[in-house]
Protein backbone atom coordinates (compact mmCIF):
# COMPACT_ATOMS: atom_id res chain seq x y z
CA UNK A 1 0.00 0.00 0.00
CA UNK A 2 2.90 2.33 0.66
CA UNK A 3 4.13 2.17 -2.94
CA UNK A 4 0.82 3.25 -4.60
CA UNK A 5 0.40 5.99 -1.99
CA UNK A 6 3.92 7.31 -2.65
CA UNK A 7 3.31 7.22 -6.42
CA UNK A 8 0.02 9.11 -6.00
CA UNK A 9 1.71 11.74 -3.83
CA UNK A 10 4.49 12.17 -6.40
CA UNK A 11 1.93 12.58 -9.19
CA UNK A 12 0.02 15.22 -7.23
CA UNK A 13 3.22 17.13 -6.50
CA UNK A 14 4.13 17.02 -10.20
CA UNK A 15 0.83 18.50 -11.39
CA UNK A 16 1.75 22.20 -10.96
CA UNK A 17 5.01 21.70 -12.82
CA UNK A 18 3.23 19.80 -15.59
CA UNK A 19 0.66 22.55 -15.90
CA UNK A 20 3.41 25.14 -16.18
CA UNK A 21 5.16 23.03 -18.83
CA UNK A 22 1.94 22.70 -20.81
CA UNK A 23 1.50 26.49 -20.65
CA UNK A 24 5.03 27.22 -21.86
CA UNK A 25 3.75 27.51 -25.43
CA UNK A 26 0.45 28.13 -27.21
CA UNK A 27 -1.11 28.90 -30.57
CA UNK A 28 -3.97 31.41 -30.60
CA UNK A 29 -6.31 32.28 -33.48
CA UNK A 30 -8.51 35.39 -33.24
CA UNK A 31 -11.04 37.35 -35.24
CA UNK A 32 -10.74 41.12 -34.79
CA UNK A 33 -13.11 44.09 -34.93
CA UNK A 34 -12.26 47.71 -34.23
CA UNK A 35 -11.95 51.31 -35.30
CA UNK A 36 -8.98 53.15 -36.76
CA UNK A 37 -8.12 56.65 -37.86
CA UNK A 38 -5.77 57.74 -40.60
CA UNK A 39 -3.92 60.98 -39.88
CA UNK A 40 -4.56 63.36 -42.76
CA UNK A 41 -1.17 64.95 -42.10
CA UNK A 42 0.26 61.99 -43.98
CA UNK A 43 -2.02 62.39 -46.99
CA UNK A 44 -1.34 65.79 -48.55
CA UNK A 45 -3.21 66.93 -51.62
CA UNK A 46 -1.48 68.54 -54.54
CA UNK A 47 -3.71 71.55 -53.89
CA UNK A 48 -3.58 72.82 -50.30
CA UNK A 49 -7.35 72.94 -49.84
CA UNK A 50 -7.93 69.51 -51.37
CA UNK A 51 -8.39 66.43 -49.21
CA UNK A 52 -8.65 68.34 -45.93
CA UNK A 53 -10.99 65.76 -44.44
CA UNK A 54 -10.82 62.90 -46.93
CA UNK A 55 -8.91 60.42 -44.76
CA UNK A 56 -9.47 61.98 -41.36
CA UNK A 57 -12.61 60.30 -40.02
CA UNK A 58 -12.52 57.10 -38.01
CA UNK A 59 -13.43 53.90 -39.83
CA UNK A 60 -14.42 50.38 -38.85
CA UNK A 61 -12.09 47.49 -39.56
CA UNK A 62 -12.10 43.69 -39.39
CA UNK A 63 -9.24 41.24 -39.41
CA UNK A 64 -7.59 38.12 -38.05
CA UNK A 65 -4.54 37.38 -35.90
CA UNK A 66 -2.59 34.17 -35.52
CA UNK A 67 -0.06 34.20 -32.66
CA UNK A 68 2.42 31.50 -31.66
CA UNK A 69 3.75 31.89 -28.11
CA UNK A 70 7.03 30.17 -27.23
CA UNK A 71 7.62 30.92 -23.57
CA UNK A 72 7.92 34.70 -23.42
CA UNK A 73 8.37 35.08 -27.20
CA UNK A 74 5.41 35.97 -29.46
CA UNK A 75 5.48 35.29 -33.21
CA UNK A 76 2.47 35.86 -35.44
CA UNK A 77 0.81 37.32 -38.50
CA UNK A 78 -1.95 39.93 -38.71
CA UNK A 79 -4.43 40.94 -41.41
CA UNK A 80 -6.74 43.97 -41.14
CA UNK A 81 -8.97 45.61 -43.71
CA UNK A 82 -11.49 48.42 -43.79
CA UNK A 83 -12.75 51.52 -45.52
CA UNK A 84 -11.48 54.99 -44.66
CA UNK A 85 -14.28 57.56 -44.49
CA UNK A 86 -16.04 55.98 -47.49
CA UNK A 87 -13.44 57.38 -49.89
CA UNK A 88 -10.57 54.89 -49.78
CA UNK A 89 -9.83 51.30 -48.79
CA UNK A 90 -7.08 50.35 -46.35
CA UNK A 91 -5.50 46.94 -45.80
CA UNK A 92 -2.65 45.84 -43.53
CA UNK A 93 -0.64 42.61 -43.67
CA UNK A 94 2.22 42.22 -41.22
CA UNK A 95 4.23 39.79 -39.12
CA UNK A 96 4.06 40.29 -35.35
CA UNK A 97 7.01 39.90 -32.97
CA UNK A 98 7.02 40.63 -29.26
CA UNK A 99 6.94 39.47 -25.67
CA UNK A 100 4.26 37.80 -23.55
CA UNK A 101 4.00 38.96 -19.94
CA UNK A 102 1.66 36.84 -17.75
CA UNK A 103 -0.57 38.68 -15.27
CA UNK A 104 -1.90 35.95 -13.01
CA UNK A 105 -3.30 32.70 -14.40
CA UNK A 106 -5.83 34.09 -16.88
CA UNK A 107 -4.48 37.45 -18.07
CA UNK A 108 -1.52 38.13 -20.34
CA UNK A 109 -0.03 41.30 -21.77
CA UNK A 110 1.40 40.87 -25.28
CA UNK A 111 3.76 43.67 -26.32
CA UNK A 112 3.92 43.34 -30.11
CA UNK A 113 5.86 45.13 -32.81
CA UNK A 114 4.91 45.27 -36.50
CA UNK A 115 6.96 45.70 -39.67
CA UNK A 116 4.66 45.12 -42.62
CA UNK A 117 2.79 46.53 -45.59
CA UNK A 118 -0.04 49.06 -45.70
CA UNK A 119 -2.15 49.19 -48.86
CA UNK A 120 -4.31 52.20 -49.75
CA UNK A 121 -6.59 51.89 -52.76
CA UNK A 122 -9.71 53.31 -54.41
CA UNK A 123 -9.04 56.92 -53.44
CA UNK A 124 -11.78 59.10 -54.96
CA UNK A 125 -12.53 62.79 -54.76
CA UNK A 126 -13.84 65.75 -56.73
CA UNK A 127 -12.75 69.35 -57.24
CA UNK A 128 -14.65 72.20 -58.84
CA UNK A 129 -17.41 69.85 -60.00
CA UNK A 130 -14.92 67.50 -61.67
CA UNK A 131 -14.89 63.88 -60.53
CA UNK A 132 -11.54 62.12 -60.34
CA UNK A 133 -11.10 58.41 -60.91
CA UNK A 134 -9.84 56.02 -58.25
CA UNK A 135 -6.14 55.83 -57.55
CA UNK A 136 -4.42 52.53 -58.17
CA UNK A 137 -3.49 50.44 -55.12
CA UNK A 138 -0.36 51.67 -53.36
CA UNK A 139 1.68 49.56 -50.92
CA UNK A 140 3.59 51.41 -48.19
CA UNK A 141 6.01 49.74 -45.75
CA UNK A 142 5.36 50.71 -42.15
CA UNK A 143 6.37 50.09 -38.54
CA UNK A 144 3.92 49.82 -35.67
CA UNK A 145 3.33 48.88 -32.04
CA UNK A 146 0.45 46.84 -30.65
CA UNK A 147 0.09 46.31 -26.88
CA UNK A 148 -2.64 43.71 -26.33
CA UNK A 149 -4.34 42.48 -23.14
CA UNK A 150 -5.55 38.89 -23.47
CA UNK A 151 -8.03 37.03 -21.25
CA UNK A 152 -7.70 33.21 -21.35
CA UNK A 153 -10.46 30.95 -19.99
CA UNK A 154 -10.00 27.15 -19.97
CA UNK A 155 -12.72 25.33 -21.93
CA UNK A 156 -11.96 21.61 -22.05
CA UNK A 157 -8.63 20.98 -23.80
CA UNK A 158 -8.38 24.55 -25.18
CA UNK A 159 -8.76 28.10 -23.92
CA UNK A 160 -11.35 30.63 -25.05
CA UNK A 161 -9.67 34.00 -25.39
CA UNK A 162 -10.73 37.61 -25.66
CA UNK A 163 -8.41 40.54 -26.32
CA UNK A 164 -8.30 44.31 -26.25
CA UNK A 165 -5.52 46.03 -28.20
CA UNK A 166 -4.40 49.54 -29.05
CA UNK A 167 -2.18 50.14 -32.07
CA UNK A 168 -0.22 52.86 -33.83
CA UNK A 169 1.45 52.62 -37.25
CA UNK A 170 3.76 54.90 -39.18
CA UNK A 171 4.23 54.62 -42.96
CA UNK A 172 7.96 54.68 -43.71
CA UNK A 173 7.72 56.28 -47.15
CA UNK A 174 5.45 58.57 -49.12
CA UNK A 175 4.30 57.83 -52.66
CA UNK A 176 2.79 60.13 -55.25
CA UNK A 177 -0.24 59.02 -57.23
CA UNK A 178 -1.94 60.85 -60.07
CA UNK A 179 -5.73 60.80 -60.40
CA UNK A 180 -7.00 61.59 -63.91
CA UNK A 181 -10.45 63.23 -64.11
CA UNK A 182 -13.45 61.18 -65.21
CA UNK A 183 -15.49 64.27 -66.13
CA UNK A 184 -14.64 67.77 -67.34
CA UNK A 185 -11.36 68.93 -68.78
CA UNK A 186 -9.27 69.50 -65.64
CA UNK A 187 -5.75 68.14 -65.43
CA UNK A 188 -4.66 65.21 -63.27
CA UNK A 189 -4.90 65.71 -59.51
CA UNK A 190 -1.69 64.64 -57.71
CA UNK A 191 -1.83 63.07 -54.26
CA UNK A 192 0.91 62.04 -51.85
CA UNK A 193 0.11 58.91 -49.84
CA UNK A 194 1.76 58.08 -46.53
CA UNK A 195 0.85 58.87 -42.92
CA UNK A 196 -0.07 57.54 -39.50
CA UNK A 197 -2.81 55.11 -38.42
CA UNK A 198 -3.98 54.51 -34.85
CA UNK A 199 -6.93 52.76 -33.27
CA UNK A 200 -8.44 50.12 -30.98
CA UNK A 201 -9.57 46.57 -31.62
CA UNK A 202 -11.23 43.68 -29.75
CA UNK A 203 -10.77 40.03 -30.57
CA UNK A 204 -12.27 36.64 -29.79
CA UNK A 205 -10.83 33.21 -30.52
CA UNK A 206 -9.26 30.08 -29.14
CA UNK A 207 -5.83 29.06 -27.90
CA UNK A 208 -4.39 25.58 -28.24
Amino acid sequence: MRLPAAALLAALLALPGAARADDSWGLSLQLLWGVSRYDVGGLQAGIASQGADMLQDSASMTGALGLLRLGALDLGILYEGGQISGTADSMVLTPEVGFALPIGDMLRLDLLGELGGHQISNVTTSSGGVDYSQASAVWLPYVGVRPMLTLRLPVGPVKAIGSLAAFARWDLVKKDVSMPPTTGTSSDLPYQLGGTTFGLSVGVGIEF
